[in-house]
């Protein structure tokens, strides 16, 4: 078409002019799809090209096609990456629950481990406890020696004290009685050279008297009343000397007598002492032989009293704990016929269990986590209604043959 004819018709050439202004505005905006390059204008050459209405619908035609092809073509990459999204999302849910599930175990194995260890832990206080407590126990009786041995030697040396005493007390006695017999004797010997020397005067006197009374024969008779005298006064000396004498002898006697009384009486007095102390040490000897005995009765009978009791939590167990945690019991898969294992519990006041441990002989871990498994899902257990039954069961592990068959 030239442009006399686009002059001819200028409604068909405005026409054609808006359409394909609209398909290029299209195609830039929504499809963006890259403008058709331009051509260099042409100064002074006009040219417009005329469609009909069937190359419009053709062309229409044709971009609608292409615009379906692409919302066909973003539709199937949108599926692809939505599946794409879905494999990703299954793989990463599977690789999580795998995770989880290796955490799980790894859960329950360090759960187990801490089980085992804490179970060790209390089977190592336990022992340590058993340890102390035989220590005490031998502490005890080494003390309980110890105290025989020092009262016996307390005893022995109270004895050998007392023996000493005794001796020391004979030697003083001994001593004293010799010196009081010396000290008579050389008082006697004294008395009697006294004696003795008085006599011998006298008898010089009587010499001298003589030997006098021949010289002076003459002067007797003018002496006769001075020498009366003088042997008046002679005689009353010695009646005085006789009597000072007499008075000291019976002084000596009584003090000799006040001597031997206080000397027998502090001697009865020792002795009776002694016989007191001997009868209190006696009674003392006897008094702690008797508090050894009823200790030593006492024990027996409290170890008699323990051994019963424990007899009795025993059969208790046996009776009560063993059915409910057999009856209680899940057979695992590994368990075959004749399998046991030895349960060791340790109670709570209200029977439940606060620790269990399960040993097998085989080591069957499935049958021993099973036992495990039962005896907690049987607490709590009924306790005893004797006191003393029920602290031996409290008091230490309770321990019990587990024999399902």
């Amino acid at each position: 078409m030239t442009v006399i004819n686009s002059r001819r018709h200028p409604g068909a050439f405005l026409l054609s002019l808006g359409l394909h202004l609209l398909l290029a505005a299209l195609l830039v905006t929504r499809f963006d799809i890259p403008p058709a390059p331009r051509s260099p204008p042409q100064p002074e050459i006009i040219e417009a090209v005329a469609t009909d209405a069937v190359e419009l619908e053709r062309t229409r035609k044709s971009v609608e096609q292409r615009r379906r092809q692409k919302i066909h073509d973003q539709q199937a990459a949108e599926a692809r990456e939505r599946e794409r999204a879905d494999q990703e999302s299954r793989a990463a849910a599977e690789e999580e629950a795998a995770r989880q599930a290796a955490m799980k175990n790894l859960a329950l194995q360090r759960q187990r481990e801490n089980e085992q260890r804490a179970a060790e832990a209390v089977r190592q206080r336990e022992a340590a406890a058993q340890a102390q407590r035989e220590a005490q126990a031998e502490a005890r009786q080494r003390a309980e020696q110890a105290a025989r041995d020092k009262a016996e030697s307390d005893l022995k040396r109270r004895l050998e004290e007392d023996a000493e005493r005794k001796a020391e007390l004979a030697a003083k006695q001994h001593a004293e009685s010799e010196a009081r017999r010396k000290a008579e004797q050389k008082a006697e010997e004294n008395r009697r050279l006294a004696e003795t020397q008085a006599r011998n005067q006298r008898e010089a006197e009587a010499r001298r008297q003589s030997e006098m009374a021949a010289r002076q024969q003459a002067e007797l008779e003018a002496k006769k009343t001075a020498e009366a005298e003088a042997r008046q006064q002679a005689k009353a000396q010695e009646a005085a000397r006789q009597q000072a004498e007499r008075t000291a002898a019976a002084k000596r006697q009584a003090e000799a007598e006040a001597r031997r009384k206080a000397e027998a009486k502090a001697r009865r007095e020792a002795e009776a002492k002694a016989q007191r102390e001997a009868e209190e040490a006696e009674r003392k000897q006897a008094l702690a032989a008797a508090q050894v005995k009823e200790q030593a009765e006492r024990k027996a009978q409290q170890q008699a009293d323990e051994a019963a009791a424990e007899k009795a939590a025993q059969v208790w167990v046996n009776r009560y704990f063993r059915p409910k945690v057999e009856s209680a019991w899940r057979k695992p898969a590994s368990a075959a016929a004749g399998m046991s294992c030895k349960i060791q519990v340790r109670l709570q006041a209200d029977g439940r269990a606060s620790s269990v441990d399960a040993v097998c002989a085989n080591g069957d871990a499935a049958f021993e986590r099973s036992a495990e498994a039962a005896v907690r899902k049987a607490a709590p257990f009924p306790m005893p209604p004797d006191a003393t039954v029920a602290e031996q069961l409290l008091g230490q592990t309770v321990s019990f043959r587990f024999n399902p068959d």
